[in-house]
């Protein structure tokens, strides 16, 4: 009774199988990389990259108001003023919820993609497709396969469906298939598997990518996908674990900030897929603008390496026929130090030839009227060297005075030389050093050890 019960699923599994199966689409041709360009993200960097593979930028989201009855749903998008050149661009759409819009916002969606299919050709922008970023319970997936069903037939002519995905959709059960069936492109995102989490939690934002557990669970379905990897931070108050804790970011904290501060002591690890942890520690009470730290609390800030990027991007090379290539979370905003500089991203998948690299001093004319005034940018050769630098910068004219930006620890030696301590893991591709005030035009030029 039990054999035949059994056998009676297996039976009917294979059939539901049989019947969700995707239309097999052709491998794609060509391994690309791409970033996601998300609300805030700059798209002038300080050092430029060439025309990108591909950008996915947030255009817009869906949502409901759950302050009337009946809830009223509502999609707005549009294509931001200025985006990095790219071969081709994809319109993201986010959904904040988790769970699965109403039908109701379909004929919404089909009326915002009409719309910016025709920003796009006025703007010459080459659109490749439209994507939801839907964070559907993996419980609910027939219920989201139904609802992109009802989205297709909404695609302007030319134009593919793509959608991101959660990782427990893969698992062995689930009705991925049917979701698979309705799309063109799926995007599995290997970052922030769990979450908010607690304050006592490991620190961690990319999860590992093994190419032989997960190429036989994408592959299966013969659809193209990308692979999504992580190359922005985090930080996080130091806290005593308590479960009764929750998480507190900072928005603004720098490594940078912590490092040049005698009173913080420095910790150092790295997660399972090789991201840098930087744990920085009050030796006595001390204050860093408004924020005060009493001995032994602090800021543990999580960092994308190259070694982090370089070994997920490997991997994906190998994850089969129909991966088509990676996107990268996120395009940074502008002076963002927590995620990783777009060349630096490149450089590291490979894709970009860097020079090798060197701490690099350039100056500009500071405009001052009454006084002859030069602000100092500092370049420095890594963002995330273990090893602090001495720095020692000459003048050809005297010096009169000097304004360093808040925190930079720039200091007047003689009248023809400035000196600096670079700490460790600065976690700056470009720093502002201060204004110099001299009597006369002068030049200036950096020595390091």
């Amino acid at each position: 009774m039990g054999n035949t019960q059994g056998l009676r699923y297996l039976l009917a599994a294979l059939f539901l199988l049989a019947g969700c199966a995707p239309t097999p689409a052709p491998p794609p041709t060509a391994f690309t990389t791409g970033f996601w360009f998300w609300s805030g993200s700059a798209a002038r960097q300080p050092r430029p990259v060439p025309p990108l593979d591909t950008l996915y930028f947030h255009a817009g989201n869906i949502s409901i108001s759950r302050y009337q009855r009946p809830p009223d749903w509502s999609v707005l998008a549009d294509i931001p003023p200025d985006l990095p050149p790219a071969r081709q661009y994809w319109a993201v759409y986010r959904f904040d919820l988790h769970g699965v819009p109403s039908p109701k916002s379909v004929a919404l969606l089909h009326d915002s993609f009409r719309q910016l299919a025709a920003q796009a050709r006025y703007r010459n922008l080459p659109l490749a497709g439209f994507q939801l970023d839907i964070d559907s319970p993996t419980n609910a997936l027939p219920r989201y396969a139904e609802y992109l069903q009802a989205v297709r037939p909404g695609l302007p002519p030319g134009t593919e469906l793509s959608i991101t995905a959660l990782l427990d959709w893969f698992r062995a059960g689930t009705a991925f298939g049917k979701v698979a069936a309705a799309i063109d492109e799926f995007v599995p995102q290997f970052y922030d598997l769990e979450g908010p989490r607690e304050s006592y939690s490991p620190p961690a934002i990319a999860a590992p990518l093994s190419a032989a557990e997960w190429a036989p669970r994408f592959n299966r379905f013969q659809k193209r996908f990308r692979v999504g990897i992580s190359t922005f931070g985090r930080a996080r108050a130091l806290l005593p674990p308590n479960p009764q804790h929750t998480a507190y970011y900072y928005s603004n904290a720098k490594p940078f900030d912590f490092g040049v501060r005698p009173h913080f002591a420095l910790e150092t690890s790295r997660t399972p897929a090789g991201e840098l942890i930087l744990r920085y520690r009050a030796t006595q009470s001390t204050k860093i603008e408004y924020q005060e730290f009493d001995p032994g609390s602090g800021v543990e800030f999580v960092l994308a390496t190259p070694e982090s990027i370089r070994d997920a991007v490997a991997q994906a090379r190998q994850l089969g026929p129909y991966c088509a290539g990676v996107l990268f979370f996120r395009w940074p905003s502008s002076g963002e130090t927590l995620a990783a500089p777009p060349a630096d991203v490149l450089s590291a998948a490979g894709v970009l030839a860097v020079s090798s690299a060197r701490t690099e001093l350039r100056t500009q004319d500071g405009g001052c009227a009454a006084v002859q005034c030069t602000d100092l940018l500092l370049f420095p050769d890594s963002r995330l060297s273990p090893h602090p630098a001495a720095l020692r910068i000459r003048s050809t004219a005297p010096i009169d005075y000097i304004l360093p930006e808040t925190g930079v620890p720039l200091r007047l030696a003689s009248p023809l030389e400035l000196t600096m301590k670079l700490p460790a893991y600065t976690a700056r591709g470009e720093l502002q050093l201060g204004r110099i005030v001299t009597p006369q035009p002068a030049r200036f030029t950096l020595e390091t050890p």
